[in-house]
């Protein structure tokens, strides 16, 4: 018959499912943290990956400067190799710049080294270089490669395809390429990648060829360029087709140090746990026994005190006992011979097996239970103990089906013939309840914290889990009311709502927060079940939690990730615009006011530069702090990024001229916290910022919208001398998109060759034109000619000013070449103007040298005209450069005299040739005293300083009259004549030869 499971065999079935159960909490806790590794690591491969992007397509730019340089030469570039090592100081990472006429490379700088390229005929296979008949094809620049180089390395091919305008109307035609050839990894120094390895990455840039299909590995933070395991891709577009960036972390994503320790402590508990259902069933069995020990022996007494007689009597008495059991007894008894026949049986024990009592008799042992043998038999008969045999088994019943039962059985003696006397105890429903019980137990001592209470909340029960979250004992809250817990975070409306979920619908679960033993406050996640009585009223709670404190911090840390600056700790552009939204509808459904202040720091790149950048972020931190001390509850503060801030106000008056005197109020406030010292960035530093300010009340206005007004009005409080608030201005917007317009058309013009040079003539004391001054106009389509006063103050902004100063520079020099072969004007200067952003570029003097290297144009006929503002820029830096010009030939005037900060200091160390007095001094000579004092000021100061003067805007003769009586010998001005083309120019010349 079978046994009871042995006790070791339940320990170990507990051991498993509690191993089983925590390793898979291990699993979810090692995924999450995985998922926020990843998360991290995809948004630092993004920002490296722009990075990449933008230096890859600046060091390609080149091939724009280039390719103008070859259209303003119609087509030659004669000293190709100084303006391409000029132009490769302005781009790192080029390793050559080569020029290819009709597709056929003629030009490369350098030649060292890439003497094999000349003559390779772009043009001459479409298959090798389909990237070349693609930017023929479509007039854009193409990128080819990457691919091995012969020097070393992995280089790309930019090649931007060249077309030149022969005649005005006619389409403008193919010339060839300008190409710049990069190199990997060089170019991409700039881009940063070695922050990935300081930030514990490893990193792998690279590409799939389009043809071979290959990986081309492009940069990597490894020796050798093998894949990354598990990376985390980010792909950049180039303009050949995607490359990706792999970022994986150095010791990969998963903590094998946390999963070790973890799997030990789950490994522990599930061993304490198997201890004690060991201990439990140890416990269970010896009772068992030790019962069963007492029965035998009371009986084994009872049989030594009888004699025969009593026995008789006893055994006639049991014999007659027996046939009253075998009809009442609600167990199965029956009586078994010693062939295991069935000679004997109660009506009950036919029940249970589901026969007749007819056919009863005909059964052996074996049809009802297989699993006792003839020997087991056989012992129990000749058991002399008399202690007989209790055990638990299995019986087959009539149909098939089996039952548990539990089998009490003992040899008896009558007639002189040897019986087993047996009851077999129907346990099929016990046996259920007992797996019932130690589910409902396995479940209770489960990961979760589990706590009963009766229908008045008192606490009954509580499991180990409940224990460690709460850090209470069972034994110091059984008995207390379960608001023991509470943590005073929530109202009376929120425990009133859970009490009628309980009432209405028997359950309730949501996030909770309660209150430790050691008076900590945490988050948990609680389910409440009613347990209902027969007669349906509540008899019991049952309340599962969990601690889910971990969870909410994974949360809040991907939500701060996500919403907020990491520096400064405030929302960022994405938490603004979201409440900004928000903030528009309500003002549009309640009618309401808010406004936005656009808030940029006053020369922080200056603070960056000077300082340091761990400076700049100490700043930016403490700017966070005081802006937070400016706000109203309700208000939001954020920062958009590098020094830009804005704060949003709510609940402004309806009144709009009362809104605007509360936003003014609160802009004033925050310019004043803003413009204290800074201590913690040494000496007192102190800095200021630029608002600008923008109502908004819901109604046609768009949360783009709202950040550009602000952003507009911002602006203009810089324009307005900084450190001040301006509201935005419908008409600031039109004279932005003005503007935007205007600067699109700039760049078009500049590439369009739509510039022209005019000359206004320079004469001496007799009237005789000694020269000229070079003016700048635009031949804007559809606007007609342009004077400079239009576009030079933003060519100057945008930067434009440098190439059109270039492209001026060398158009002025070339005329001057022109007028050089010709006797009659070889004699004549050119005065050229130089912005201050231009003459401060580190090629400068190369550039002058160049141009005039280039055209053959005599360097003492070039006058460079430069403004006292540029001249207050590193003095010895301007002084410097003027000198080496001068050595040249080159003459200096410095133009506008008298109308900046003029310092004697300065202007005695510049190595100038002439002071020309400006037009403004001149025009009221007739009328203002003081013109005529600061005139003739100038005039001495240049006779004694041995400096030539002119005057310029000399409109009339009693102007140049006066000027004669103070001694000065040179003139410009309408008087004279207006600026003029060359043709118009030289006509004049040649009416005074004659």
């Amino acid at each position: 018959m079978n046994r009871i499971w042995p006790s070791w065999l339940s320990s170990l079935l507990v051991t498993v499912l509690a191993f089983l159960i925590g390793m898979a909490v291990v699993c979810v806790a090692a995924r999450q943290d995985e998922d926020i590794a990843r998360s991290q690591a995809l948004a630092d491969a993004s920002d490296r990956g722009n990075a990449v992007k933008v230096t890859i397509d600046r060091a390609l730019s080149s091939t724009y400067a280039l390719s103008a340089m070859v259209r303003q030469g119609h087509g030659q570039l004669d000293d190709f190799d100084a303006y391409a090592r000029a132009l490769m100081t302005y781009y790192p990472g080029v390793m050559s710049l080569q020029l290819a006429p009709n597709g056929v490379v003629r030009q490369i700088y350098p030649l060292k080294g890439n003497e094999k390229a000349i003559g390779h005929n772009l043009l001459a296979d479409p298959a090798r270089n389909k990237e070349a008949f693609m930017a023929r094809d479509s007039g854009e620049m193409t990128l080819a490669g990457p691919f091995p180089l012969v020097q070393g390395g992995m280089g790309a091919v930019g090649r931007m395809p060249v077309f030149l305008s022969r005649e005005r109307g006619v389409p403008p035609v193919f010339w060839g390429f300008a190409i710049a050839l990069v190199r990997f990894p060089d170019v991409l120094q700039s881009a940063g990648l070695d922050w990935l390895p300081r930030r514990g990455y490893r990193y792998r840039l690279w590409r799939q060829h389009p043809d071979s299909h290959q990986i081309q590995v492009l940069a990597s933070s490894e020796h050798e360029a093998t894949p990354l395991a598990e990376p985390v891709p980010y792909t950049i577009n180039m303009a050949n087709g995607t490359w990706t960036l792999d970022v994986e972390p150095r010791d990969g994503w998963r903590n094998p140090r946390h999963l070790v320790i973890n799997t030990l402590l789950v490994l522990l508990i599930s061993g304490l746990l198997g201890w004690l259902a060991w201990q439990m069933g140890e416990l269970r069995r010896n009772r068992a026994e030790l019962a069963l020990l007492v029965a035998l022996r009371t009986r084994a007494l009872e049989q030594e005190t009888s004699d025969r007689e009593a026995a008789e009597h006893a055994a006639l008495a049991e014999t007659m006992r027996q046939a009253a059991l075998l009809q009442t007894a609600s167990d199965g008894i029956h009586i078994l011979d010693e062939e295991g026949r069935l000679t004997e049986c109660s009506p009950s024990f036919a029940a249970m097996l589901g026969y007749s009592e007819t056919e009863m008799h005909a059964l052996r042992l074996q049809d009802w239970d297989s699993t006792v043998s003839t020997g087991e038999l056989q012992r129990l008969l000749h058991d002399t103990s008399g202690l007989g045999v209790r055990l638990e088994t299995r019986h087959r019943r009539k149909d098939g089906s089996m039952i548990d039962v539990e089998v009490n059985a003992k040899p008896v003696t009558i007639a002189g013939r040897l019986y087993v006397y047996a009851s077999a105890r129907d346990i099929s429903e016990r046996k259920h309840a007992e797996q019932l019980l130690r589910i409902a137990a396995t479940a209770f001592e489960a990961q979760e914290g589990m706590v009963v209470t009766d229908c008045h909340t008192t606490i009954l029960r509580v499991n180990g889990a409940f224990s460690k979250i709460t850090g209470y004992g069972a034994d110091e809250v059984v008995g207390q009311k379960i608001s023991l817990l509470q943590s005073g975070r929530h109202d009376a409306a929120f425990y009133q709502r859970m009490w009628q979920s309980l009432q209405e619908l028997g359950a309730w679960q949501g996030e909770i927060w309660n209150r430790r033993k050691n008076g900590e406050v945490y988050p948990e996640w609680l389910s409440i079940s009613a347990v209902l009585a027969e007669d349906g009223s509540v008899s019991h709670y049952v309340g599962t939690m969990s601690d889910i404190t971990q969870r909410k911090a994974a949360e809040d840390k991907i939500k701060r990730l996500a919403f907020y600056d990491p520096l400064t700790q405030l929302p960022n552009r994405r938490l603004l615009l979201d409440r900004l939204q928000m903030a528009l509808e309500v003002c549009q459904h309640h009618a309401r006011t808010g406004a936005l202040l656009f808030i940029d720091l006053d020369n922080f790149k200056t603070l960056n530069d000077t300082l340091g950048h761990d400076k700049g972020d100490r700043l930016l931190q403490e700017v966070a702090q005081r802006l937070n001390e400016c706000l109203r509850p309700g208000d939001t503060v954020a920062r958009l990024g590098g020094d830009e801030f804005v704060l949003m106000l709510e609940g402004l008056h309806q009144d709009p001229a009362q809104a605007v005197l509360q936003t003014r109020a609160i802009g004033q406030h925050v310019l004043e916290a803003l413009a204290r010292p800074y201590p913690m960035l040494g000496d007192l530093h102190h800095n200021t910022c630029s608002m600008g300010a923008v109502l908004f009340d819901g109604h046609d206005n768009s949360v783009e919208e709202l950040l550009k007004r602000a952003d507009l009005a911002m602006y203009q409080a810089k324009g307005a001398g900084r450190n001040t608030l301006r509201f935005f201005d419908p008409e600031m917007q039109e004279a932005v998109s003005a503007r935007a317009e205007l600067e699109s058309a700039l760049r078009r013009g500049l590439q369009q060759q739509e510039f022209q040079l005019y000359y206004q003539p320079q004469v001496d004391a007799d009237g005789r034109v000694t020269g000229a001054e070079a003016l700048l106009r635009w031949q804007r389509p559809e606007h007609g000619l342009v004077g400079p006063a239009s576009f030079i103050p933003l060519a100057e902004e945008c930067g434009l000013i440098v190439p059109l100063g270039e492209w001026v520079l060398h158009t002025a020099c070339r005329q001057l070449a022109a007028w050089a072969e010709d006797p009659a004007t070889a004699g004549l200067e050119l005065a050229v103007n130089v912005s201050a952003r231009q003459f401060h570029q580190s090629s400068f003097v190369e550039m002058v040298r160049n141009a005039l290297m280039r055209s053959g144009a005599p360097a003492r006929r070039l006058k460079l005209e430069l403004t006292e503002s540029l001249l207050l820029q590193d003095v010895d830096d301007t002084v410097r450069k003027m000198n080496l010009l001068k050595q040249d030939g080159v003459c200096f005037s410095l133009d506008d005299f008298g109308t900046g900060y003029s310092s004697l200091a300065y202007i005695k160390r510049l190595p100038l040739d002439q002071l020309k007095i400006d037009q403004s001094f001149v025009r009221d000579i007739d009328s203002d005293a003081n013109d005529v004092s600061i005139i003739r000021t100038i005039v001495a100061l240049a006779g004694s300083m041995q400096l030539q003067v002119i005057a310029e805007g000399v409109e009339t003769a009693s102007q140049r009259r006066f000027l004669l009586e103070q001694h000065c010998r040179a003139f410009q001005g309408y008087l004279f004549g207006r600026p003029m083309p060359v043709a118009d120019f030289m006509t004049l010349l040649a009416a005074q030869r004659y």
